[in-house]
């Protein structure tokens, strides 16, 4: 008997599946790097290894957001290729973004409005009357600010402006990143060696957003540029949730994900922005996409159901 389903949480910077039986206890979890094609050469390689052999039982249907992914795109289509070859073609599967898949865990497939800012940053909406709405989600070239990598690249370019100036008053922010880098603090020889770090990143866009926590760290030491830089994320995104929604002309919950949003600062200065405290997310991306596989294999999903889900999910 087939009792037992698949979701996938595949993002810019790791990626998750867990395998659910019938009454909602968690019986398998994988993990695996990031698998975003638009960063990540070998996203390919990364699902192909997450997803082989999974199942201790005979799997009903899967659900796999994945970062990247639209049907309206024809690049998609490798990765439907890429999972359709993983799981065989007796599973229905339900691909979508990985934003549509948190959100459905935030709210419990409940309608609002959730702000993902990890390594990228999106907006996804969904009232369930109309079409589920995406503002923002432009990748780090034309768009994703208030994200993680945003973040850390404008602090960046405060290190690069005062090794170009010298500006006294940009010193000690400059040299709290350098210092967080293990990179020279003397802006004579400073500059040599962040073009080094860059050059020999494995993967720079992730390493760039890593600097988002060390600049929170910094907001939380009282350091007023850090701060800035965090309230400019926190009104960047702020703005895109009310842009949302104006544009279904309803004023859903709003609610968050992502590791730019474990920032106090963030999560306050958008509190203040909205004028509305966040909903605190009830699941994981990994769980509202649990939720979604359960539903397109005909499951009931109780409140029952749904704290052993929970309960299989925090032991991860």
């Amino acid at each position: 008997m087939n009792d037992a389903i698949l979701a996938v949480d595949g993002g810019g910077t790791r990626t998750r599946a867990v395998v659910v039986a019938r009454d909602g206890h968690v019986i398998e979890r994988r993990h695996a790097g990031g698998s975003n094609p638009y960063d990540k050469a070998d996203w390919a390689e990364t699902l192909r290894g997450l997803l082989h052999g999974i199942g201790s039982r005979p799997l009903r249907a899967a659900t796999v957001g994945l970062a990247g992914y639209s049907a309206l795109r024809p690049s998609s289509r490798m990765q439907e290729e890429v999972i359709r070859q993983a799981l065989g073609p007796d599973i229905t599967i339900m691909m979508c973004p990985d934003v549509e898949i948190a959100c459905i865990g935030a709210f419990a497939d409940g309608p609002g409005i959730l702000a993902l800012a990890g390594t990228g940053s999106v907006i996804w909406a969904d009232d369930h009357q109309n079409p589920p709405l995406r503002i923002g989600g432009w990748g780090f070239m034309l768009g994703d600010e208030g994200s993680g990598y945003w973040i850390g690249r404008i602090a960046l370019g405060r290190v690069v402006h005062f090794i170009d100036t010298r500006h006294p008053g940009e010193a000690a922010f400059a040299r709290s990143i350098l210092q967080a880098l293990d990179l020279p603090a003397d802006p004579d020889i400073a500059g040599e060696a962040l073009l080094e770090w860059q050059r020999v990143q494995a993967h720079p866009r992730s390493a760039i957003a890593s600097l988002a926590h060390v600049v929170d760290r910094l907001a939380d030491e009282g350091c007023v540029e850090a701060t800035r830089i965090l309230v400019r994320a926190a009104r960047f995104l702020s703005s895109q949730v009310r842009t949302a929604r104006t544009r279904l002309q309803r004023p859903l919950p709003w609610s968050h994900s992502g590791s730019v949003f474990h920032s106090r600062t963030v999560v306050e200065t958008v509190t203040r922005f909205l004028d509305e405290a966040p909903q605190p997310p009830q699941f994981s991306a990994i769980g509202g996409g649990a939720m979604r596989a359960a539903r397109l294999a005909g499951w009931d999903i109780d409140p029952s159901w749904l704290a052993r889900l929970r309960h299989g999910l925090s032991c991860d």
